[in-house]
């Protein structure tokens, strides 16, 4: 069942529980008011009846000391020509004087049907006879020292006909208002609903791969705070998903590129290989094609190496933070580094400006070795590559050909080589400087680059130490 049909059907109950209590106590009240008021009217008949009669005790000129049938006689007559003139046919009177009924005209025994003793004042009662809704009253009274009750009859079917009136229209109100109801409350309730159903069409595009579209519902009530956690929802999946299909195309690039380098080593090997497997050759022709099988294998490596040190890089790995000796990690990076310097005839000279500094121990030792590697293939022999180490500051520094300005942005890019030829020659794959960018970025720093052609390349990393 759809949710606005459920809505409706909840809604509708409520007004009909609720509108007939109204009405069911609206009706009652009414009812016991206008019974009410026709008790109080019989009440007033009989009590005028009793007015009349006492007038006997001043005007009739009767001894209370006279014979009691007199006393009835004249009771009897004043109340009968009194009755006469009241009497129609929705009202009857009826006298009973000391227990015995005196005088009535009605078929109705009142006595029987109502007895009221001398202590009662008054007395009243509702009923039904033959289809008709009557009404007895009976008054207490004495004259002449005789105790009297006056019984007047009242049909008071009006006042049901006003009673089944009212209910009636009650009844077509409740009615009225259902009919009402159910003609508005759909129509409200599904324009409430409309932004949950145009929050449910956008889902559904968003699960199609429309991933940029919003609600874009602004109300101030619930609907508007779900939309606005719905949309908040969707911008951050569209950015995980945007994250994953960058390092998705990242890593596809990089082993596209990785393919197309390691093209080179391994047709080195296969051709040397082939040589070697094939062809009669001296034996300083075996040992240079072995040589050579040897490099490629090696370039072969290191390509593989820094493939996966990028991956890594990629995935954001967590940073150990630790206090590092500066002393310490210039000593190990030059270590790292000796044997290609010695092959290059390059020196390093070391600097330290602090005896401590913050960082991941393995990252750091990584970039360094990276751009020493890169700035000893960069430089002359003779030459001297700078490495300066401070809190929170790397600086490597060479005396090499140089970058042209217009490739410093691109060098920190995956397989990008300024010298295609040298780098190829001399092994690089263009890797080093994009490992060195995701290292600084890992650390929440960055890589700056200055270069001058001719003159020699001092690339530093700076960041910022998380604990300050």
């Amino acid at each position: 069942m759809k949710l606005w049909l459920k809505q409706t059907l909840l809604a509708m109950l409520i007004i009909l529980l609720s509108a007939s209590a109204c009405l069911y106590f609206f009706v009652a009240l009414q009812t016991s008011r206008l019974l009410s008021d026709a008790r109080e009217s019989g009440l007033r008949d009989a009590s005028s009846f009793c007015e009349h009669l006492a007038t006997l005790n001043t005007t009739s000129g009767v001894n209370v000391s006279a014979d009691v049938t007199t006393r009835r006689a004249l009771v009897q007559y004043t109340f009968s020509t009194f009755a006469h003139l009241l009497q129609d046919s929705d009202n009857a009177y009826a006298l009973v004087i000391d227990g015995e009924s005196l005088y009535s005209i009605s078929h109705i025994d009142t006595l029987a049907l109502m007895p009221i003793t001398p202590e009662d004042v008054s007395a009243s009662m509702i009923f039904e006879q033959d289809g008709r809704q009557l009404l007895l009253s009976a008054r207490n009274i004495t004259v002449l020292e005789l105790p009297v009750t006056v019984y007047a009859l009242q049909d008071i079917g009006g006042v049901f006909a006003q009673i089944g009136s009212l209910t009636r229209m009650a009844q077509a109100a409740l009615l009225i208002c259902l009919l009402v109801s159910g003609a508005v409350l759909p129509v409200m309730i599904r324009g409430t609903l409309k932004p949950l159903r145009q929050l449910g069409a956008v889902s559904e595009k968003i699960a199609g791969g429309q991933y940029a579209l919003r609600s874009g519902i602004k109300t101030c009530d619930e609907v508007g705070e779900l939309s606005r956690a719905f949309d908040h929802m969707a911008e951050t999946v569209e950015q995980k998903i945007l994250d994953l299909e960058d390092t998705a195309q990242r890593r596809e690039l990089l082993l596209g590129a990785l393919t197309h380098e390691m093209k080179t080593p391994m047709t080195a090997i296969i051709g040397f290989s082939d040589s070697l497997l094939t062809m009669p050759l001296s034996e300083e022709a075996r040992m240079e094609a072995a040589h050579e099988i040897h490099e490629a294998a090696l370039r072969t490596e290191r390509l593989s190496q820094k493939m996966m040190q990028l991956i890594a890089m990629t995935d954001c790995p967590v940073l150990v933070w630790q206090t590092i000796d500066a002393a310490h990690l210039a000593e190990t990076v030059e270590k790292a580094t000796r044997p290609l310097l010695e092959s290059r005839g390059v020196a390093l000279s070391v600097r330290l400006e602090g005896q401590t500094l913050r960082g991941d121990a393995d990252l750091l030792t990584s970039l360094l070795t990276n751009l020493i590697d890169n700035a000893a293939k960069a430089s002359p022999a003779g030459s001297t590559i700078a490495l300066t180490v401070a809190p929170c500051r790397l600086t490597v520094a060479d005396e090499g050909s140089g970058i042209p300005a217009e490739q410093i942005p691109l060098v920190t890019e995956p397989f990008y080589r300024v010298d295609k030829a040298r780098s190829r020659k001399l092994g690089g794959a263009g890797l080093g400087l994009s490992l060195c960018r995701m290292i600084a970025q890992a650390h929440g720093g960055e890589l700056n680059i200055r270069s001058e052609l001719g003159r020699g390349t001092a690339i530093t990393m700076t960041w910022r130490d998380r604990d300050e």
